[in-house]
């Protein structure tokens, strides 16, 4: 009798692994700290002074740089006065600031004080986006006491709700730099108080911390900030323009995700007033490729940059040198945001809305000038993680 078969014996399952658990956003692991790591005090004179260099300390993941400024003069026998149309001031008082990256690279700048304003007031950074309107800002004329107080941020960071952008800053060796030079006192005043101003500038770098491994519940953390390495640069074009139409071909951030452009019209002289401001091309087009991406009256402009930033003072009011103004917007200034996708306000951001361009791409303002013009770019640029748009927005 034949003996039937049996069947192989059955091996066992593998036993089931347990799915990896993702790590928790880099935020949920992190809080924001700052040291007031620099004071340093000098004598404004007749030439320019560069401020000592600050090394910023390797304290996490750099967010952004405060620039505290307090000037001060006593018992001025001299009225006081700020050069004549130089609206720039008291900002204008730093002639140059710049953060270069631990390479040496400007990250942020050159330019100068006033350029800061801008950035800090159209950027897209804060909820109270004019240093006018900040209780800590002062720019007294007259005789006496003269005091200048401001205070600008360095931003790095671009967007705080995920802390996307915030740069690590862990070597104590290759560190971020940052460089101040103080204008000479008749770039500032047409006449000087007596005493020369005492100018004292703090800076006070913001940092996330660095991570735990896991949270109290041993769940992992993320340990770097989403598409770790993203960076955003602010850089600063200057065209000459002659009257009647121009074109000009904007250079910075080609090949990059353009977040903010700044226009600014400046006389030959490179000064802002109301009729710098009256010779600021109306319509003004902007041409992206082959497509015109506006053609706005300049009525138009302001009332969009009223809608965006809430900036309901009249500007012979705001963009004044006084102990008092701001709230409105500034002559010859005119912003484009490409951050308005998401909340009512430039800075409430998906960055899906951020202009992609290569190398090659043609960015054209158009338009007709009153009178020959130092026009002015500043690009707000983002360089994405890999160079991938996708590793910031999916």
């Amino acid at each position: 009798m034949t003996t039937p078969m049996q069947a192989p014996a059955r091996g066992k399952a593998p036993a089931k692994q347990a799915p990896a658990v993702p790590p928790r956003p880099f935020r949920v692991g992190v809080q924001s700290h700052e040291e007031t790591n620099y004071d340093q005090t000098l004598t404004q004179t007749s030439s320019t002074q560069d401020y000592p260099v600050f090394e910023l300390p390797a304290q996490g993941y750099l967010r952004g740089v405060y620039l505290q400024f307090d000037a001060f003069s006593t018992n001025s026998a001299a009225t006081a006065a700020y050069a004549a149309n130089q609206l720039d001031a008291p900002f204008n008082i730093l002639d140059t600031v710049v953060l270069e990256d631990t390479n040496g690279k400007p990250i942020v700048g050159p330019f100068g004080g006033y350029d800061l304003y801008l950035v800090n007031k159209y950027g897209g950074y804060s909820f109270g986006q004019d240093p006018k309107e900040s209780p800590e800002y002062a720019a007294d004329t007259g005789a006496n006491d003269i005091n200048i107080n401001f205070v600008l941020r360095i931003p790095v960071e671009i967007v705080a709700r995920d802390t996307l952008g915030a740069l690590p800053n862990k070597s104590g060796t290759n560190k971020f730099r940052i460089k101040v030079r103080m204008a000479a006192i008749a770039t500032v005043f047409a006449t000087a108080p007596t005493e020369a101003m005492s100018c004292r500038l703090r800076m006070v770098p913001e940092n996330w911390w660095e991570p735990d491994a896991q949270d109290l519940k041993g769940r992992p953390l993320q340990q770097s900030p989403p598409a770790s390495q993203t960076t955003q640069y602010w850089t600063k074009g200057v065209y000459q323009v002659n009257a009647g139409d121009a074109r000009i071909q904007v250079q910075q951030g080609m090949g990059y995700l353009l977040r903010n452009l700044v226009f600014i019209n400046r006389t030959t002289g490179d000064l802002r007033s109301s009729t710098s401001d009256g010779n600021f091309p109306d319509p003004a087009s902007i041409q992206f490729e082959a497509n015109i991406l506006f053609d706005r009256l300049r009525t138009q402009w302001r009332d969009r940059i009223f809608r965006y930033w809430n900036l309901k003072v009249p500007v012979a009011t705001s963009d004044v040198v006084a102990a008092t103004g701001g709230g409105g917007r500034d002559y010859s200034v005119y912003p484009l945001p490409f951050t308005d996708d998401f909340g009512l306000v430039p800075g409430a951001e998906t960055r899906r809305g951020y202009l992609a361009t290569s190398d090659g791409s043609r960015l054209e303002f158009r338009g007709t000038f009153g009178a020959a013009s130092n026009f002015v770019v500043l690009a707000n640029y983002i360089a994405p993680a890999r160079m991938d748009d996708a590793a910031i927005t999916a």
